[in-house]
């Protein structure tokens, strides 16, 4: 059953991907459109190239959407960095990706699907790099935005505050909020049986509720 489940999600999640790729929208994002179809790559070099890729995009069509994922791709290079003990290296990737992350969102004040992607990017950050405090600012205004996301997209939000209270220390709130989202029937156990280490794929609903949106410019 479970490896059923899984079979027909992946299914609508291609279905949501092939919507992208098949349309104008996508023709001018074409490497956001590999990320999300694919993920970023894990191996170095790779990664490097697409992140470079991402950014001569951005130039090419203004499309913030190129320009905040080529901040997770730089974020993910400070990560490999990391890994390697090249720290000097590692700061410089994640500075830079922060900058550009922070000033699309700052450019863009009252757009919530461009603070959706900083909250989908940071609330799945080590929580040493103390991203939290920004993922629960971003958490709280979204969760008072009407009639943007539908009920799947708000629950991931709550899943992310979660996240982000536990990174921040706040125990009692997080485990508060944690029994709201269980107490909601599937939802609830698809966040309780999460790994919190583990960063999920896009969804069907964050393809269609924001990132094609914005690929056509709202």
């Amino acid at each position: 059953m479970a490896q059923m489940r899984k079979y027909y999600w992946s299914l609508w999640v291609g279905l949501a991907c092939y919507m992208v790729a098949n349309t104008a929208y996508a023709m001018t994002a074409p490497e956001v459109d590999k990320v999300i179809q694919r993920g970023l790559p894990e191996q170095s070099d790779a990664l490097a190239k697409t992140t470079q890729a991402l950014f001569q995009e951005f130039e090419k069509t203004k499309n913030v959407t190129s320009l905040i994922f080529y901040s997770y791709g730089m974020l993910r290079q400070a990560n490999h960095f990391s890994a390697v003990n090249d720290f000097i290296h590692a700061s410089e990737y994640a500075k830079t990706g922060f900058f550009y992350l922070d000033e699309t969102v700052d450019s863009h004040e009252e757009n919530p699907r461009i603070r959706y992607l900083r909250v989908r990017i940071d609330a799945y950050l080590p929580a040493v790099i103390g991203r939290c405090v920004v993922t629960l600012d971003d958490t709280n205004r979204l969760l008072k935005e009407k009639n943007v996301f539908n009920n799947d997209i708000v629950k991931h939000i709550e899943y992310m505050r979660y996240r982000a209270l536990v990174n921040c220390n706040q125990p009692q709130q997080a485990e508060l909020l944690m029994e709201k989202i269980k107490a909601q029937t599937s939802m609830g156990a698809k966040y309780q049986n999460t790994d919190f280490h583990a960063e999920p794929e896009w969804d069907m609903n964050e393809v269609t509720q924001v990132v094609i949106p914005l690929l056509k410019g709202e």
